[in-house]
C-alpha cells in the first residue's frame, strides 16, 4: 500500500480530525456544563503582574461564574503546565495552549501542522500558540457538545486567529460562540511609542494580519472605548458588527493592606510631604516624559512641598532619542538630586492599590499621551483621592462610566506646560477629600454590562441560517492521458456532497481519446469538453468558469488526491462565512507527509511567494467574473492570483484548518524553486492590473507600511555599506600604516646598529690614542 493509500484509508471521515483530551485530564471535568465561558489570554492577576488586561480577564472570569458559567482560562505565553488544575475560584480549569500536546489526544495531522508552525521562526510567537487554543478549544466543544461555548480572546497577539477562522468556516458548530476585545493593537502601540524605525519588520506583518483578521471575523467583537475603535479603523480595520462594551469595574479592597506595604507606609513612605504619584507602566506611552519634564518645570517653592513616587513597572525606552535608556536610567538622569524621588516596581495591582489608598492625600498622575480603557482609571476612580488625568478620549470615557468628577483634573496630553499648570493647581488644592460614587453604584453598573454582553450573545445565537446547498462545478484540466488522470475521477466520484458538476477539458491526441472514452463510460454523469488549442492553464481555467453553471467552482489538478469530504467541506465553510473564496490546508505526501500552503490570507506574506505549488481554492463564480485567470503561459501559481485578489479588495475568505486533498511529493508537479521570481513578478503584475477603486483600504495602509519598513531596511542595509566601507577603508590604512611603520622600524633598528657599531669604533680608535 502506498503511503497515498494508506493516508486515504486513513482520512475516510472528518471525524478523524476530531480532538479529546487524554483520560487523565477528562476526569477533572465536570460531568456536564451548559454554559462554558473559555476565555483566552496572556495575562491574568495572580498568575502574571499586569494590570491591564489581565485585570480585565480577572474581573470578567469572576462575573461569569457568579453568574453560573464554567470558566476555563487558556494563558498563552506561558510554560507552566497547569495540567487543567486550578486553585483560582473562578477558573473550574486552567490550561497553556504550549501544553496543548501533553493534555490532548493528537493524531498524524494535528502533530504536523503544529510543527510546521513551530519550524517558522515567527510563527512561534503566533500560529503555534493559535493553533494550540484551536486544538484545545475544539477537545471543549467536543468534551461538551451540548453546552453553550463562549470563547473569548484578546484582539492584542491574534491568538484567536485559527480558531476565529475555524469557527468562521462552520468547523466548531453553531453553540460555540467566538469573541474578541480589542485593548490595543501592536499597530497602535507602535504609534503611540514613536517607533519609527522597525527591527523584525516579518514580525510586525504577522501581528497585524492576526490581529485584524481575529477582529474582523470573530461573530462578537467588543471595543470598550471609541478612542480605540476610531484609531483601529484608521488603520483600515473593518467590523460593522462591532459593540462598544466597557470593562467590568474591578472590585477593589480597600479595607486590608499586605505587610509589605505597611512596612513601606511607616517607613520610607512616612513623609509630610505632598506624594504626587506616577502610576503606570514606566514607558513614554504612559506619559512618564511628560510628567517628568512637568515636574521639573515647578516653581523651588513647588516643587520642594512634594515627593514623587513612581508605581509602574521599569522597561527599556523606545522613542528614538531615549533608547538607549531604561525608566530608571531617564529618571535618575532628569531627576538627579534636584527632586526627592522613590520608584516601587514589580508590585500586584492590588499591593499598588493599598500602597496609594494607605497615603495620606496623594495626587496620583495618569498621564498617558493616548489611552484605549485603562484599568489605572478604573482603580484609582475608586479611591478618594485627587486625579490629574491626560484629556484621551480613554480617560475621558473610563472616568465617566465611574461618574467620577470630583478632584478630577484635565490637561492638555502630552504637553509638560499644561501638566505642569495642572500638576500645580492639584497641590495649591491639597488636601482634597474627593466624593467617590458608592460600591452599589459600581455593582450596578457590573451587572448592566453583563447583561449586555449576555444580550449579544443570545443575539448572536438566535440568527441561523437557512440550510444551503449551493451548487459547485470542479473543473478538471486534463493534459496527460496518466494513470492519475483516471484515479482523479476515481475519488471526485466518491464525494459526499451531492449538487455536484464535473467538466472535464482535455487537449485531443490519440492517448487521451482512449483514456476520455474510458472515463465517459464510467462516469456518464460528468461532462467532457474538447479542446483543439494548446491552452494556457489559466485559458483553460477561464474557459471552464465560462461553462459552469456552479454558484462555486474549483479547480483540481489530476495529480491531487481529493479526500471524500472534500467539496463538502469547502461548501460548508462557504456557506458559514458567506466567503468568496475558502482555502485549506494542504498535506504533501511521499517520502514523508508535511503540510504545506499553511495559509495566511495576508497580502505581504503572499508577495513574497515562497510556495512550490499553487493552492486548491474553492471560488465564487461572482469572484472568477469580476477576475479572470491570467493566460501567461507557463504560469503554474494562477489560483494564488485570485486569493490575492480577494485580499486585496476586502472579499470575505475562509480558511479550512484541515487537509482536504493530498499532493503528490513530486517535482514534477512542483513549481521549481527557479521559477519563483517569474511566479512572484507576474502575481505583482496581476495585482497591478485591478482598479485602485477597488482595493481595501486596509492593504493599501499594510503595502504603504511595508514599502515603508522595506525602504528603512534598505537605508539601514545602505547605512551598514557605509559603515563597513568606512571600517574597511580604516583598516586597509591601517594595514597600510602599519607595513610603514614595520618598514621604519626596520630602519630605526638599522641604523641603531650602525650608529653603535660606529660608537663602538670611536671608542676602539680613542683607546688606542690613549695608550
Amino acid at each position: 500500500m502506498s503511503q497515498t493509500e494508506d493516508w486515504l484509508s486513513h482520512l475516510n471521515s472528518s471525524d478523524e480530525f476530531e480532538v479529546r483530551f487524554k483520560p487523565q485530564i477528562l476526569e477533572k471535568f465536570a460531568k456536564s456544563a451548559p454554559k462554558i465561558a473559555v476565555l483566552a489570554s496572556n495575562e491574568y492577576e495572580i498568575i502574571s503582574k499586569n494590570g491591564g488586561i489581565g485585570t480585565y480577564y480577572t474581573a470578567l472570569s469572576r462575573k461569569l461564574a457568579e453568574d453560573g458559567w464554567y470558566v476555563i482560562l487558556l494563558i498563552c505565553q506561558n510554560e507552566r503546565k497547569f495540567e487543567g488544575d486550578s486553585q483560582i475560584p473562578a477558573l473550574a480549569h486552567i490550561f497553556s495552549p504550549l501544553e496543548a500536546v501533553d493534555v490532548l489526544e493528537l493524531n498524524p495531522i494535528h502533530l504536523e501542522i503544529l510543527e510546521t508552525a513551530r519550524q517558522d521562526s515567527v510563527g512561534v510567537w503566533f500560529d503555534y500558540q493559535s493553533f494550540c487554543c484551536f486544538l484545545l478549544v475544539r477537545a471543549i466543544v467536543s468534551q461538551f457538545p451540548d453546552s453553550l461555548v463562549y470563547v473569548e480572546f484578546a484582539a492584542i497577539w491574534g491568538f484567536g486567529y485559527r480558531t476565529i477562522q475555524a469557527k468562521h468556516a462552520g468547523l466548531l458548530g453553531q453553540k460555540c460562540l467566538t469573541a474578541v476585545t480589542t485593548h490595543g493593537s501592536f499597530e497602535w502601540l507602535r504609534e503611540i511609542n514613536r517607533r519609527y524605525v522597525v527591527n523584525n519588520i516579518p514580525w510586525l506583518w504577522r501581528s497585524y494580519h492576526y490581529e485584524q483578521v481575529s477582529y474582523e471575523q470573530a461573530d462578537l467583537t467588543f471595543f470598550p472605548s471609541y478612542f480605540l475603535m476610531e484609531k483601529e479603523k484608521s488603520y483600515g480595520w473593518r467590523a460593522p458588527h462591532a459593540q462598544n462594551l466597557p470593562y467590568f469595574i474591578p472590585h477593589i479592597d480597600l479595607t486590608t493592606t499586605p505587610d509589605r506595604i505597611t512596612e513601606l507606609l511607616e517607613g520610607e513612605l512616612k513623609t509630610d510631604k505632598i506624594c504626587v504619584i506616577f502610576f503606570g507602566r514606566l514607558e513614554e506611552r504612559k506619559g512618564l516624559c511628560t510628567f517628568v519634564e512637568g515636574i521639573k518645570q515647578l516653581e523651588p517653592s513647588i516643587s520642594e512641598k512634594i515627593q514623587v513616587i513612581f508605581l509602574g513597572k521599569i522597561v527599556s525606552l523606545e522613542s528614538p532619542k531615549l533608547s538607549h535608556l531604561n525608566s530608571q536610567e531617564y529618571i535618575d538622569r532628569e531627576f538627579g538630586n534636584e527632586v526627592p524621588y522613590k520608584i516601587f516596581t514589580d508590585f500586584f495591582s492590588q499591593e499598588a492599590i493599598s500602597l496609594i489608598n494607605g497615603l495620606s492625600h496623594p495626587i496620583v498622575c495618569l498621564t498617558s499621551l493616548q489611552e484605549n480603557f485603562p484599568n489605572t482609571a478604573l482603580e484609582m476612580g475608586q479611591i478618594p483621592i485627587s486625579i490629574v488625568a491626560s484629556d484621551t478620549g480613554g480617560f475621558r470615557e473610563t472616568l465617566g462610566l465611574l461618574s467620577r468628577t470630583d478632584c478630577v483634573r484635565w490637561f492638555e496630553p502630552g504637553d509638560s506646560h499644561s501638566f505642569r499648570e495642572t500638576i500645580a493647581e492639584a497641590i495649591a488644592a491639597h488636601p482634597e477629600t474627593p466624593l467617590v460614587p458608592t460600591r452599589e453604584s459600581f455593582d450596578e453598573v457590573d451587572r448592566r454590562l453583563l447583561k449586555q454582553r449576555l444580550e449579544f450573545m443570545d443575539e448572536k445565537l438566535t440568527i441561523s441560517k437557512e440550510p444551503s446547498n449551493p451548487k459547485v462545478t470542479i473543473g478538471i484540466t486534463g493534459f496527460e492521458p496518466d494513470e492519475s488522470f483516471l484515479q482523479c475521477l476515481v475519488k471526485l466520484d466518491r464525494q459526499t456532497y451531492q449538487n455536484l458538476e464535473v467538466l472535464v477539458l482535455y487537449q485531443t491526441s490519440p492517448e487521451m481519446e482512449t483514456a476520455i472514452a474510458t472515463a465517459r463510460e464510467k462516469f456518464p454523469n460528468y461532462q467532457f469538453i474538447e479542446s483543439d488549442e494548446n491552452l494556457s492553464l489559466g485559458a483553460a481555467y477561464n474557459l471552464l468558469v465560462e461553462l459552469a453553471t456552479g454558484e462555486y467552482c474549483l479547480h483540481f489538478l489530476t495529480h491531487n488526491t481529493a479526500l471524500p469530504f472534500m467539496v463538502e467541506k469547502f461548501a460548508e465553510a462557504a456557506v458559514s462565512a458567506d466567503a468568496d473564496a475558502i482555502v485549506a490546508l494542504q498535506m504533501k505526501v511521499g517520502s514523508q507527509v508535511k503540510a504545506v500552503n499553511l495559509m495566511e490570507c495576508s497580502l505581504l506574506k503572499l508577495l513574497e511567494f515562497d510556495r512550490d505549488r499553487d493552492v486548491c481554492a474553492l471560488f465564487s463564480k461572482q469572484l472568477l467574473t469580476e477576475f479572470k485567470y491570467s493566460e501567461i503561459r507557463e504560469l503554474q501559481a494562477v489560483n494564488w492570483h485570485l486569493v490575492a485578489a480577494a485580499i486585496a479588495t476586502g472579499k470575505q475568505m475562509a480558511y479550512y484548518p484541515y487537509p482536504l486533498y493530498l499532493s503528490q511529493d513530486n517535482p514534477q508537479f512542483a513549481i521549481d524553486l527557479a521559477d519563483w521570481p517569474k511566479e512572484r513578478y507576474y502575481l505583482r503584475q496581476y495585482l497591478s492590473q485591478i482598479d485602485s477603486s477597488k482595493w481595501a483600504q486596509r492593504q493599501l495602509n499594510l503595502l504603504l507600511s511595508g514599502m515603508e519598513q522595506l525602504l528603512q531596511g534598505g537605508q539601514s542595509h545602505a547605512q551598514v555599506q557605509e559603515v563597513q566601507g568606512a571600517l574597511d577603508w580604516q583598516k586597509a590604512e591601517a594595514e597600510k600604516w602599519k607595513a610603514q611603520m614595520q618598514a621604519w622600524m626596520e630602519t630605526a633598528y638599522l641604523m641603531q646598529d650602525e650608529i653603535e657599531m660606529l660608537q663602538t669604533q670611536e671608542f676602539a680608535v680613542e683607546e688606542v690614542t690613549v695608550q
